[in-house]
């Protein structure tokens, strides 16, 4: 009895020093994150991104400043289908959009002063035709033309016609590759159309 009761003590001391080696034994504890990198639509806000179905297809584009801005009544989803190959170099587009997203906008270069007012004649009557016109200006070989909708303010269809339409245009006529002028063409268009009528607004009789 006794050589039995003496066994089971030694078992209890071993069984107990076992639970306590058990107890000091740290457990470590691994835990793995994962850092997910925004996406453009993420770092836009969500305002922007979801009322524009034109971001998303061309939002990359380092010509883009901000998504365009459709006059109202415009059909959204048309007018980007419209603007896209415009403004999209891998397309063959030299269009680009505006600072604030409401007109696109390019130059136009020919070999002689000749061609250049071949060019704008031929896309003055196309303008007076579709009774919508340009803000634009000259210098010699090199003409400067964007396209906006003032009333009601924004890029609208007609816009991407004509632009289209000058595309043909400049083409038929020989344009030649432009290069950077020292002449400001954008801003004497500006000072043009902030002292002149507004085609967008029907005259009164």
């Amino acid at each position: 009895m006794l050589r039995t009761g003496s066994r089971n003590h030694s078992i209890l001391r071993t069984a107990a020093a076992a639970a306590a080696a058990r107890a000091v034994t740290p457990t470590r504890t691994v835990i793995t994150t994962t850092t997910r990198r925004p996406t453009a639509a993420a770092s836009m806000p969500s305002e922007v991104a979801s009322a524009s179905p034109f971001f998303g297809a061309v939002g990359t584009f380092s010509t883009m400043p901000m998504p365009p801005s459709f006059s109202a009544g415009t059909d959204k989803n048309a007018a980007t289908e419209a603007l896209r190959p415009l403004i999209t170099p891998d397309a063959g587009g030299k269009w680009t959009l505006t600072a604030d997203g409401y007109g696109i906008e390019r130059s136009f270069k020919f070999t002689t002063f000749n061609k250049t007012w071949e060019f704008m004649n031929a896309v003055a009557a196309e303008a007076k035709k579709n009774k919508h016109h340009p803000e634009w200006s000259n210098v010699y070989n090199t003409t400067f033309i964007r396209w906006t909708t003032h009333n009601p303010k924004g890029l609208a269809i007609k816009d991407l016609d004509m632009a289209t339409t000058c595309d043909f245009l400049a083409k038929h006529f020989g344009e030649v590759e432009a290069d950077k002028t020292s002449c400001d063409l954008g801003g004497l268009a500006d000072t043009a159309a902030a002292s002149a009528g507004d085609c967008c607004i029907p005259k009164k009789k």
